[in-house]
């Protein structure tokens, strides 16, 4: 093989990986759609925490679940599983949509790429979620970090997996570790803030970012 044709292949193989990863990370409608549903949970959130009675405002802080009814516990939790499932289903069926009218397998090596770089953080991610709403042990201090530890964790299971393929996911983990680390030095109690940010409107920019991408190289 020459030098030509090695480069030939280089330049395929990245184009290749450039069309697979922007539909296999995080299809763009998914996205959007996933951010959309977060927002929604910031506000539901921030409206059950001003149901109980506060002396002055309502807060912006998850801590504040531990000021809710059994029941409004229960409902917070049930919420935010339906929003993460939802976000999760949203994101298989579009990858897979897109996929096909890319021509691309969505068991191909990229999906598998994808699928093993994001899987270990969003695994130690739910256990300290888990381990922090024990219901014998929940302290304020600790539900504190949750909305952080998740910013950090997916952050970096999506910077790994666009190290190797184009610049945008590489930029939503870093986006991510950054709203993390921010918000578990200084803003521990603006959860509802920092997550309505970052999973609601940094999801909805790269979704935004990943049509318009596509929409501009199916006109070339």
């Amino acid at each position: 093989m020459d030098h030509g044709e090695a480069q030939a292949r280089m330049q395929e193989i990245q184009r290749i990986m450039e069309r697979a990863t922007l539909w296999t990370i995080l299809p763009g409608t998914s996205a959007i759609l996933g951010g959309l549903m977060v927002l929604g949970g910031c506000l539901v959130s921030f409206l059950l925490f001003h149901s109980v009675d506060y002396p002055s405002f309502a807060p912006i802080d998850f801590a504040s679940l531990l000021d809710l009814s059994l029941n409004g516990q229960i409902a917070f939790c049930v919420m935010w599983f339906l929003i993460g499932v939802g976000g999760l289903v949203a994101e298989i069926h579009f990858a897979q949509l897109q996929a096909k009218r890319q021509g691309i397998s969505p068991k191909g090596r990229s999906a598998k790429l994808a699928f093993f770089s994001l899987t270990p953080g969003v695994v130690v991610a739910m256990v300290l979620t888990i381990k922090f709403l024990a219901p014998t042990v929940m302290r304020p201090q600790e539900i504190q970090y949750i909305a952080p530890v998740w910013m950090m964790l997916y952050g970096t299971g999506v910077y790994t997996a666009g190290l190797f393929s184009v610049r945008a996911p590489r930029t939503l983990g870093k986006a991510f570790i950054a709203a993390g680390v921010t918000s578990i030095s200084f803003l521990q109690q603006y959860g509802i803030i920092t997550v309505a940010l970052s999973f609601g409107l940094f999801h909805i920019a790269f979704g935004l970012y990943v049509i318009h991408r596509r929409r501009a190289g199916s006109s070339t």
